[in-house]
């Protein structure tokens, strides 16, 4: 599908460079950057899932903001047609 696509075109560059990085590191420093970078990442992961188990407080938040963001669009738009 496309979105299979699209993921395997953003995170392909990344998989490329990544023997690349590790032999300019090395062994050590190289492994330790990428454990560091997995425990990252789980640690997001794990945000993005806390925030979709509060979907109510979070969808609110994100209404709001995209109702912000769409009048402040109008205005500006508004303004340079003027």
């Amino acid at each position: 599908t496309a979105s299979t696509h699209i993921i395997t075109a953003v995170i392909g560059s990344g998989v490329l460079s990544l023997a690349w990085s590790i032999a300019q590191l090395g062994w050590v420093v190289g492994l330790a950057s990428l454990i560091g970078f997995s425990l990252i990442t789980l640690f997001a992961s794990f945000l993005l899932a806390d925030a979709y188990r509060q979907v109510q407080l979070c969808g609110l938040a994100q209404y709001s903001n995209l109702v912000g963001v769409t009048i402040g669009y109008t205005i500006t738009a508004s303004i340079s047609m003027a």
